[in-house]
């Protein structure tokens, strides 16, 4: 997700970047997952971040918490740096705000939906956000087919 957004207000980004997360946690809540958001401390963010919340959900394989998606407000870090501008409500030229998000880190993701709807013999509940698209609410674990030996030393058969 990206988003560029005036500086009139001050409160633009930072109003956008909540938007963001709320977005991302309705997506999780809907899946089913168990999460946690974070409000970064000033020695996580990355140089353009003015502030970032990163969203975390259990991985029961893990037996932790691991990162699914993050979201922050780079104020005008980027904008300076791309020259986005646009003009106030005077005709002034102003640097815009940006806030960055990643919906979701799909590999991240599927290993938290995975490991936390397994069931005991193995299948996976499938949550019911996700069942009109994968058309089931149960995935059973794919057959294995029996080995068959295709090298060059084959058994003589008579």
């Amino acid at each position: 997700m990206f988003g560029v957004t005036a500086a009139e207000r001050g409160t633009e980004s930072t109003e956008l970047l909540q938007e963001f997360v709320s977005l991302q946690k309705e997506l999780f809540s809907d899946l089913g997952l168990h999460f946690r958001v974070l409000d970064m401390p000033t020695q996580e963010l990355g140089l353009p971040a003015y502030r970032k919340h990163d969203i975390e959900a259990w991985m029961p394989g893990r037996d932790k918490y691991g990162e699914i998606s993050s979201a922050s407000n780079c104020t005008d870090y980027q904008s300076r740096r791309l020259h986005i501008m646009y003009r106030d409500g005077a005709g002034a030229r102003r640097h815009a705000h940006t806030v960055n998000g990643t919906a979701c880190a799909v590999p991240r993701l599927l290993i938290a939906l995975l490991e936390s709807n397994q069931l005991q013999d193995g299948r996976i509940r499938v949550p019911p956000a996700l069942q009109p698209v994968v058309g089931t609410d149960i995935i059973a674990p794919p057959q294995a087919a029996t080995p068959v030996y295709i090298g060059l030393n084959q058994p003589k058969r008579h």
